[in-house]
């Protein structure tokens, strides 16, 4: 078949169809110069595309609250949607790289000292996205209990020689912190600890229960599950970034709708450190 062929056997605009091929999306291959597409791969492509479409693939920012309200409905709808916590960036490429449905992330625009969109721009390229509020959270130190070497800042933790656990690169967790460090004039190496990285918030609130770190960067949830001490620094908005094309979804409105749902509330209200008030605000585009 030819590109306009596809188009019209596609039902879909013969510019999209050399969009997909320049993108190595869909299988093609050369004749004579021209494009030319096999009708058995091109029918196979679209059941592995539809196959692939009925499960949701959510990459981005690690977080406990989420984790909790894809298992919820995971129990309920037989197990649809899938979670990589691989860092806030890490899930904006795979959305860009089309691995994925929908990245979650917290991003802090350090130029303007607030939350907005412009990760849009600078990770994706463009604004063809819909961003969806999840929840507020709150970041902070995590100390062990009765907090021993009295840690009340980030500058305290240089002052005091204060062993440090630090999450990994490519994180909103890691970016916000070198932020905070910056706004306090802090040279990061200072803190003792800084180069020593972990994946999760639990897996920092693990290492200061341990003993293996005197203090952590992470969110509040996790020290009052490890009965750790807490020492607020930050509260963060919580997004997922969703492409405009897999908004209107059937399989993503469900779950958009679920987080909305008020019966999912008893199961997530008890989370400390969270804010759920508006969850599934619509963040851009606005209006």
């Amino acid at each position: 078949m030819s590109a306009r062929d596809l188009s019209r056997y596609l039902k879909i605009n013969e510019k999209k169809i050399y969009k997909l091929v320049q993108e190595g999306k869909v299988p093609s291959m050369k004749i004579g110069g021209k494009i030319a597409f096999v009708r058995e791969l091109i029918d196979k492509w679209i059941l592995g595309n539809t196959e692939w479409e009925q499960q949701l693939f959510v990459a981005g920012s690690d977080d406990i609250l989420l984790r909790n309200i894809i298992d919820a409905y995971n129990s309920l709808h037989g197990g649809l949607v899938f979670y990589a916590p691989v860092g806030s960036i890490n899930g904006l490429k795979a959305l860009q790289d089309s691995k994925a449905t929908m990245s979650c992330v917290h991003i802090l625009e350090s130029a303007k000292k607030e939350e907005d969109v412009s990760y849009l721009e600078k990770y994706l390229g463009g604004s063809e996205y819909f961003v969806i509020q999840l929840f507020l959270r709150e970041q902070g130190l995590m100390v062990p209990k009765g907090n021993p070497k009295v840690i009340k800042s980030l500058q305290d933790i240089t002052i005091k020689g204060a062993g440090f656990v630090n999450r990994n690169q490519g994180s909103g967790t890691r970016l916000l912190l070198d932020f905070l460090l910056r706004e306090a004039k802090i040279e990061p190496m200072s803190l003792k600890g800084y180069g020593t990285e972990v994946d999760t918030h639990i897996q920092v609130g693990l290492s200061v229960l341990k003993g293996l770190a005197d203090v952590g960067f992470g969110i509040r949830h996790v020290a009052h599950m490890l009965g750790l001490d807490f020492v607020f620094l930050f509260k963060e908005r919580f997004d997922v970034v969703i492409p405009k094309e897999r908004y209107y979804s059937s399989h993503v409105k469900a779950f958009l709708a679920f987080c909305e749902q008020s019966a999912l509330l008893p199961n997530v209200r008890d989370f400390t450190g969270y804010d759920l008030d508006k969850m599934g605000k619509v963040v851009f585009p606005r209006g």
